[in-house]
């Protein structure tokens, strides 16, 4: 398992799967400024994910304007023009895909406000309380992402307990809003390989770690939250159920 840790300079070249560890996921950070950036999808579904300022955006006859913590979504196919004034970023992530899907400009404030996609996790006492936003969910038309945002509590854990999918599917995340807080992130196998994780990760502002498999539980320091997208890219086509894990049985049998 190869588990890939970069830094922001080093995703603004597009990254192919095997860049990243993964089979699937392919990923470029992009900082558009006045003069259009055009971004193509090609044979693979797309989204964009704003982790800083604010992005306008063009997709055939459909403009508008993405702030932070809005995404993307771009069918196969397609280009999507990027334009900004305010120092935006996007971290945009693309997967195969062979069939139509539909464009779609998701607000953050949309998802926030629904409590079907809006989640609070974990216990307080235990400091693993955290906020979890379904963006692209089961009932998304796309034929295999999974994406969304997290947030934990200062010196608190998030995707806890541990838990992983790597039959169903890999997981890519970017870490954003964290001001100058940091967190780090755990990727590794029950058993030995406990002893021998695949990555151990110090993470800050704009940091992408892969996750092909194995558990990955995170945790803040006390300056700040641990908060990052996570993007998911299912195996098998149409196969998007989140709750579709494993937990590491030491530490429980439910995800909560």
């Amino acid at each position: 398992m190869n588990s890939v840790h970069l830094l922001p300079d080093q995703l603004r070249d597009r990254l192919e799967p095997g860049d990243l560890g993964q089979e699937l996921t392919s990923a470029q950070r992009i900082e558009p400024g006045a003069e259009v950036t055009s971004v193509a999808t090609g044979e693979e579904e797309m989204v964009a994910i704003v982790i800083r300022g604010s992005v306008s955006f063009a997709c055939s006859t459909t403009r508008g304007t993405a702030v932070t913590r809005d995404m993307v979504y771009v069918p196969r196919r397609s280009t999507l023009g990027l334009t900004s004034t305010d120092g935006g970023a996007v971290m945009c992530y693309w997967v195969p895909c062979d069939r139509d899907t539909s464009f779609a400009h998701i607000a953050f404030a949309d998802v926030d406000a629904d409590p079907a996609r809006h989640h609070v996790y974990g216990d307080q006492a235990t400091g693993s309380r955290r906020d979890v936003w379904d963006a692209i969910d089961a009932g998304f038309d796309s034929q295999r992402m999974l994406v969304g945002l997290c947030s934990g509590r200062p010196g608190g854990w998030t995707a806890w307990p541990p838990h992983e999918h790597a039959e169903q599917r890999e997981e890519t995340y970017v870490y954003f809003g964290m001001g100058d807080a940091f967190g780090v992130q755990l990727v590794y196998d029950d058993g030995p390989g406990m002893d021998r994780p695949a990555n151990v990760a110090l993470v800050q502002e704009g940091h992408l770690v892969s996750v092909p498999g194995g558990y990955h539980p995170s945790v803040g320091c006390p300056a700040g939250p641990i908060s990052y997208a996570y993007f998911m890219a299912s195996r098998r086509k149409e196969a998007r159920e989140f709750m579709d894990l494993t937990i590491q049985p030491r530490f429980g049998t439910t995800f909560d």
